[in-house]
């Protein structure tokens, strides 16, 4: 099940909300960096962790064909047992340009054949080279925002965007950053139209060790922030699953076999 977690103008940080669900996360998972301004995590949370692949290595084998041979290569495990691994994003935003977004949808939708979800952290929805491809194939589209007014206004310019223009066919739904800056979850989700998949809280301590690679002390797992993010993934998974399931079609009915019963052929 691929997820995509996009922001508008201004909304605060999403890469290091996207990171605190994956870590989260109640299935394996995968966090496929996307952003076109280029891939924080192994800068930040990897302390500069040096590996040679990533983003730019997995389009490549896109085009050269049979990408999801090559998927495994290019991540890395986020956590000790390997339920959450990272996509790393690209080192130099140029190569956002030459990135052919419908391929790489396709390899990220697959999900390993269905073994794993996938939540891209596609960036900002207005940036150069979006991978909008991406967001057309997601099952779910997050857009994260602070509760701020500023905030809020940017997030509903962003939503009529994807419900209009781009006539997105998943479940749209707002992930609140920082909620009662002023305004609360219940709030934003009604001035937005849209269901919210939750809210995080502002947890400077937490947040420094998944953007920096500050130390993160042996009760980080029982941070405010990754407590909610525990709530938030789970229930995203749920929403996202039950909108799948609409939008797949019922398998076709399988015609009765045909039998002889006293010299004719019924059904």
């Amino acid at each position: 099940m691929l997820i995509a977690l996009c922001s508008a103008k201004g909304a605060p940080g999403v890469t290091t909300s996207g990171l605190a669900l994956a870590l989260s996360w109640p299935r394996p998972v995968v966090l496929a960096e996307l952003d076109p301004a280029g891939g924080d995590v192994l800068p930040g949370y990897g302390r500069g962790e040096p590996f040679a692949g990533g983003l730019a290595d997995l389009e490549l084998a896109a085009r050269r064909g049979g990408p999801a041979l090559h998927l495994d290569r290019q991540l890395l495990r986020l956590d000790s047992e390997g339920r959450a691994r990272l996509l790393p994003g690209l080192a130099d935003p140029a190569g956002a340009r030459h990135m052919d977004w419908n391929r790489l949808a396709a390899v990220l939708a697959a999900g390993e054949d269905g073994a794993v979800d996938v939540v891209a952290d596609c960036g900002r929805r207005r940036a150069e080279h979006f991978p909008a491809a991406v967001v057309q194939r997601a099952a779910a589209v997050v857009l994260a925002t602070g509760s701020t007014l500023r905030a809020v206004r940017a997030a509903t310019q962003a939503i009529a965007e994807l419900r209009g223009r781009e006539a997105y066919p998943g479940m749209l739904g707002t992930l609140v950053i920082g909620p009662g800056e002023p305004y609360g979850e219940r709030e934003i989700s009604e001035a937005l139209g849209v269901p919210s998949v939750g809210s995080l809280p502002r947890d400077p301590k937490a947040a420094a060790v998944l953007s920096d690679g500050a130390p993160a002390g042996r009760l980080f797992t029982q941070s405010p922030l990754l407590r909610a993010a525990r709530t938030v993934a789970t229930r995203l998974v749920e929403l996202a699953a039950a909108h799948e399931s609409r939008l797949t079609p019922p398998p076709a009915p399988v015609p009765a076999p045909a039998t002889t019963f006293g010299g004719s052929r019924v059904r």
